[in-house]
């Protein structure tokens, strides 16, 4: 059993969450006053989710075993290589907005927040395809909610472009703060998922564990 892979899973869990609160912080500051103010945080936002994500697939990676649920756990580790890449993107196109260059930092944020909806979407099928466990529907429900927000952001960012800037700020607010929900709903499911890898019955068994363990029966 790889507690390494464990801690990493549980602590990029915490990680992304504490990102998506600063991103969302971020850009209600900015929605709520249609300018940069909150750029910032919202750079660090991102950054610190794309660090989350990588540390996810980093422990899923390390809790791998092509013998069981192979093409769930692929789509998971993928998935979450996915949204770092695409929190990345939300980094850099942010920047390029304080910059100075305001149309192409925001053409690069929408592409991040796609690669990032996408990201979350393909966990979300991964947990989908995946055997019952206590906290599969947790797991699908909050990489979905992660997956819409990013989208929703995406969409935000294309209003903006059309020069539709009001609406264009509220959908960012609401999708940033959609995020937020899905990754403390995601940490609960991750929580309950290390706990039942370290349940007695588990040890020598599968070392991933993602979508396959299942309480004992009486």
């Amino acid at each position: 059993m790889s507690t390494s892979g464990k801690d990493l899973l549980i602590t990029g869990a915490w990680i992304l969450g504490i990102g998506s609160v600063i991103e969302a912080i971020g850009q209600t500051q900015q929605s709520l006053t249609s300018s940069d103010l909150g750029k910032d945080l919202i750079v660090k936002g991102n950054g610190i989710e794309a660090f989350g994500n990588s540390l996810q697939a980093i422990g899923r990676t390390k809790l791998f075993n092509p013998e069981e649920q192979q093409l769930s756990q692929i789509y998971s580790i993928f998935g979450a290589w996915l949204e770092a890449a695409g929190n990345t993107g939300n980094s850099i196109g942010i920047s390029i907005e304080l910059s100075g260059e305001e149309e192409e930092g925001t053409i690069i944020d929408t592409l991040g927040s796609g690669v990032q909806g996408t990201g979350a979407a393909f966990e979300a099928f991964g947990g989908y395809i995946a055997e019952d466990s206590s906290f599969k529907s947790l797991n699908i429900t909050g990489n979905s909610l992660i997956s819409l927000g990013s989208f929703l952001v995406a969409i935000g960012n294309i209003f903006i472009l059309q020069e539709q800037t009001d609406i264009g700020e509220m959908i960012l607010l609401v999708g940033g703060w959609i995020q937020v929900i899905g990754a403390f709903v995601l940490i609960i499911a991750i929580m309950i998922e290390v706990e039942s890898l370290s349940a007695p019955e588990h040890e020598g068994g599968n070392p991933y564990s993602y979508h396959h363990y299942h309480f004992a029966h009486p």
